[in-house]
């Protein structure tokens, strides 16, 4: 068997370590090159889950939001800058039917819709009178104090419908009541209520 010459075994040494300088000069950058991407790649995952949970935020602010809209939908109203007193009319106004005998909408004049001095706001006062079923009556005012406009309710007297042939006596078994209903429908200038507001 023959055994290799120290200057083989050198020059094989000096190969492999050549080879490895060669290697190293060429692995060492894309080692770099490739750490270089992996944190380029860590900080973009971070900023795509930022970007999630930013949008989740965002959804759940915007669902607050309409929430809070609806909410305030349900008892804010508008002030009409005129009284409109025939929209008034109409939206109070019940066909007659075997719930409803008899109805009558009356509108007075304009009144300050507050006590205070110098409001910019009026008031119109409405009274209605009407005999009929009580859920009707309850229905009229519930249609009259969820207007998309600012209705006030004033005072409502009713009182069991009396039978014909005696007034005195209350009829029990008639479904109808009489009821009287005094509102109040408020109209105004927004500017000329903005002029008036005090720092």
């Amino acid at each position: 068997m023959k055994r290799a010459s120290g200057s083989s075994l050198v020059l094989l040494g000096a190969s492999i370590a050549g080879l490895g300088v060669v290697i190293g000069f060429v692995s060492y950058p894309a080692i770099r090159k490739a750490e270089a991407r992996a944190l380029e790649s860590g900080r973009l995952l971070a900023r795509a889950s930022q970007f999630e949970t930013a949008t989740a935020e965002r959804d759940e602010l915007r669902e607050r939001v309409e929430a809070a809209r609806d909410a305030s939908n349900l008892v804010l109203r508008s002030i009409p800058p005129e009284p409109d007193q025939a929209s008034l009319m109409r939206m109070l106004a019940i066909e007659t039917n075997p719930s409803v005998l008899m109805q009558e909408v009356k509108a007075g004049d304009p009144v300050s819709a507050s006590p205070r001095e110098g409001t910019p706001y009026s008031a119109v006062p409405i009274r209605v009178e009407m005999i009929a079923t009580f859920p009707e009556v309850m229905q009229l005012l519930s249609r009259a104090e969820g207007s998309d406009r600012l209705v006030r309710t004033i005072k409502v007297t009713i009182e069991k419908q009396a039978k014909r042939d005696n007034r005195r006596e209350a009829d029990w078994d008639t479904p109808f009541v009489k009821a009287t209903i005094d509102l109040d429908a408020v109209y105004g200038q927004v500017a000329s209520a903005k002029s008036e507001v005090k720092p």
